[in-house]
């Protein structure tokens, strides 16, 4: 019998979004098995640069993937999509538009996946299970609710939870193969806080000595998983051979983010205070927070052995780390 990783030597693959902090992970785990990468990236969100040692041997496309057009010669092996708007305030500017961006992104892939006849892995939300009462296990099946006022963050979770449903349906009709990855706070080295992710942002104001802010009265609900946790997730659906779909998180991360602020402080010894503010004082009138959500992930462990590496101290070290290092400039 082959070896895995022999077997998935000269395959060809497609990430689309690969600068970005996911994709630059994304990278080097397909990297290591072998794949031969081309990347393609509108630099709209990006987190290394075409120059980083990660895109080493890569072919790298810098244009908007709505204009890259389809080309039978280029026969991929899968296409990995992550292209997308993110992240709480990184969303916002897309206000009215969003829901346009991800489904014709998505059809997009789509046509690439039927014309390969490879599989497509497309990246979905945690966001897609909307609000509950109070925080709960989620597992894949779970209702999808939409409460509330049609905010920018539903109309994100809504076109992510529609792109989900238009690549289940087309396969139903069509010989078309897919994996749709729903993951749960990612964070670790390499993510930015300009989209509004709260790990790096208490992080480099722990260390530039300015005041941590947390939003509201910080007793919501994240569970915390290690980017590479995820990547692994993404990595062994994308070699499953049965259409699915998989919550990918780790419920045993699960903290306030009031305990996040004051961990970070402790971790990186630093003199900051931490403050509650309004969050909307700095993003405007529409910004609003992700409701609590805990991820179930027996379905990925049970059947693909996922596993979990990082507690949440030990990625909240490796972002302080990250920020620390002397070729980093410490970020507002």
């Amino acid at each position: 019998m082959k070896n895995k990783n022999n077997m998935t030597k000269n395959k060809k693959i497609l990430i689309t979004g690969g600068l970005g902090f996911l994709g630059s992970y994304t990278i080097e785990k397909y990297k290591s098995k072998g794949y031969d990468i081309t990347i393609i990236d509108n630099l709209s969100t990006n987190t290394i640069d075409i120059s980083d040692p990660i895109c080493d041997g890569c072919n790298v496309i810098i244009k908007d993937i709505l204009d890259h057009k389809w080309n039978i010669d280029d026969k991929f092996d899968m296409i990995i999509h992550l292209a997308s708007p993110v992240g709480p305030a990184g969303i916002l500017q897309h206000s009215g538009k969003m829901a346009g961006y991800i489904l014709d992104d998505t059809y997009w892939a789509i046509e690439g996946a039927q014309l390969y006849n490879c599989p497509l892995i497309f990246i979905s939300t945690s966001e897609i299970y909307g609000y509950r009462e109070e925080a709960v296990m989620l597992q894949e099946h779970e209702y999808k609710l939409l409460v509330g006022d049609f905010e920018v963050r539903n109309e994100y979770s809504m076109a992510k939870l529609l792109g989900e449903i238009v690549i289940s349906n087309t396969a139903k009709i069509s010989n078309l193969k897919y994996q749709i990855i729903r993951p749960f706070n990612i964070s670790g080295a390499r993510q930015l806080p300009d989209a509004g992710f709260v790990l790096p942002r208490f992080v480099t104001q722990a260390l530039a000595g300015e005041d941590i802010t947390v939003f509201g009265d910080g007793e919501q609900v994240r569970a915390f998983t290690y980017v590479e946790d995820i990547i692994d997730g993404i990595y062994l659906t994308s070699i499953h051979d049965k259409n699915d779909i998989w919550n990918v998180g780790n419920p045993v991360n699960k903290v306030s983010i009031n305990y996040l602020a004051n961990r970070v402080k402790e971790l990186t010894n630093s003199k900051s205070d931490i403050i509650h503010i309004d969050p909307k004082t700095i993003y405007g009138p529409l910004y609003a927070e992700a409701w609590d959500k805990i991820p179930d992930p027996k379905k990925i462990q049970t059947e693909l052995d996922w596993q979990v590496t990082k507690t949440v101290d030990e990625i909240i070290l490796d972002v302080i780390n990250f920020w620390k290092a002397d070729n980093l400039k410490i970020k507002k």
